[in-house]
Parts: structure tokens; C-alpha cells; sequence
């Protein structure tokens, strides 16, 4: 497991205000830049457009053109705030297994995905069955904060990928999550939203929600004259329940 996968911590959740990793390889493909087969054997990639780190707190000003700064007593104000309560069920930090959609008809085994040594996030294998992955830069499923799992539309070769249903997951479905500490998250869809990849909101994915929320995502979109995949589908998520696994 990638150093802090499983702590939970709010730190991990936050990242410089800009940033935004392209899923590897430009993701123009969680469609892998193949649709319903037209797209060159071989070629891999994932959601293009998706920025893989939360956003933080913006960076403090420098002082200049006569700003001041903040003074000792105001920091020790700000940091004096307790954290907002949790809304709904939270549970301790745990590494993520298994993803199930019953709906969809998704069953597939998680893998850890970090950040490739450009900085951009890795993204799962693109071969045919390949499973969707947990992006160790999120929390995870259940703690505190918006988790994220991404999952290919189609794979090489084939139209078909572990997400391809993903933009009918509606309203009130189920999403259940098993973990490494043998619980069971259930979760109940509360939308799901498409985006075109410059329009993506990256904070809302990965804000510092006040209670245990989920994102999936793909891509979908697909565009025969650049071989591309435009959009990315969101799944928003909230956890309502758990149990042993």
C-alpha cells in the first residue's frame, strides 16, 4: 500500500489549487482512445480531463503592494476553529477491495492507483476485464471526504470496460464498497453528472466533504473524428450504511 492510503487524513485530500493530472497518457481514454473498436490496438489511457488531486486551501499571499499579514493573534484564532461535525455515518480508514454496482452489473476487484513520476495519476490496466482502481490520493471509501475510484468506458479491442454502464448508475442505487478491515460501505447514488473535460469540477470531486462521499468516474463523449473520448461521467455518492463483508 502507497504510504498514507489508509490514514485518512484530510492532507491527503488537499493539493495546490491547480493542479490537474490527467489520468495518464492524457486519459483520452478511460476510453482509452478506443470506441466500439476504431481506435488503434494497442493504445491505452484513461479519463482524460480529470484532475487527480483535491484542491487546497489557496497558498497565503505574499506580503506586497502594501497587503499586510495576518497578525500572530489571528493564526492562533484560526487555528483555535474545530473541525466541522460529520454528517452522516463515517468509518475508520481502510484500504478499498472490491467495487460493486449491482445495477450496472459491476463486481470487480480495486487496485491502488498513485501518480506516475510526471505527476500525472496512473490508471488501470486497459486490457479486456481490467478492474477499476482506488486513487490513493483520496481518501479512503467511508472515512471522511470524497473518495475517488476510476474505471475504464471500454478496453483494447473491445467497446466494453468495467465502467461502460457507469452513466446509468440513477438516483437512490446502491454502490457497495468492501475494505481490507472486512466491512462492507454501502453507499446510495445521489447523481450523476456528465462534463466536457475542460469543464471539469475539480472541486467539487475532491472537496473536503463533512461526511464519507464517493466519485466515480469514466469517460464518455466518444468522438469518431479525433478518436477521443470529450467527457467525463461523474457518479456522486454518500455512504448510508455498513457491514461485515
Amino acid at each position: 500500500m502507497r504510504e498514507g492510503a489508509a490514514n485518512g487524513g484530510r492532507g491527503r485530500r488537499l493539493a495546490s489549487a491547480g493542479a490537474t493530472l490527467l489520468l495518464a497518457g492524457g486519459l483520452a481514454g478511460i476510453g482509452l482512445g478506443l470506441a466500439h473498436g476504431n481506435a488503434p490496438v494497442g493504445q491505452t489511457g484513461a479519463p482524460t480531463g480529470v484532475p487527480a488531486t483535491a484542491p487546497a486551501s489557496p497558498p497565503a499571499p505574499s506580503p506586497a503592494g502594501g497587503e499586510s499579514t495576518p497578525s500572530a493573534d489571528a493564526g492562533r484564532s484560526a487555528q483555535a476553529v474545530p473541525p466541522p461535525a460529520h454528517s452522516g455515518p463515517v468509518l475508520p480508514a481502510s484500504a478499498p477491495t472490491r467495487l460493486q454496482a449491482p445495477s450496472i452489473g459491476v463486481d470487480t476487484p480495486l487496485i491502488q492507483l498513485g501518480k506516475q513520476p510526471d505527476g500525472e495519476v496512473a490508471v488501470p490496466p486497459g486490457a479486456p476485464g481490467s478492474p477499476a482502481g482506488w486513487y490513493t490520493g483520496s481518501v479512503a471509501p467511508g472515512a471522511s471526504g470524497s473518495a475517488v475510484i476510476l474505471g475504464h468506458v471500454n478496453a483494447i479491442g473491445t467497446p466494453i470496460g468495467v465502467f461502460y454502464r457507469l452513466h446509468e448508475l440513477a438516483p437512490g442505487a446502491q454502490v457497495t464498497v468492501v475494505r481490507a478491515d472486512h466491512t462492507a460501505a454501502v453507499f446510495v447514488v445521489d447523481r450523476t453528472d456528465v462534463y466536457h473535460k475542460s469543464q471539469f469540477p475539480t472541486v467539487e470531486v475532491y472537496r473536503n466533504a463533512d461526511r464519507a462521499e464517493l466519485r466515480l468516474i469514466t469517460c464518455g463523449g466518444y468522438d469518431p473524428a479525433s478518436g477521443q473520448y470529450l467527457d467525463n461521467t461523474v457518479v456522486y455518492a454518500h455512504l448510508v450504511s455498513s457491514h461485515p463483508a
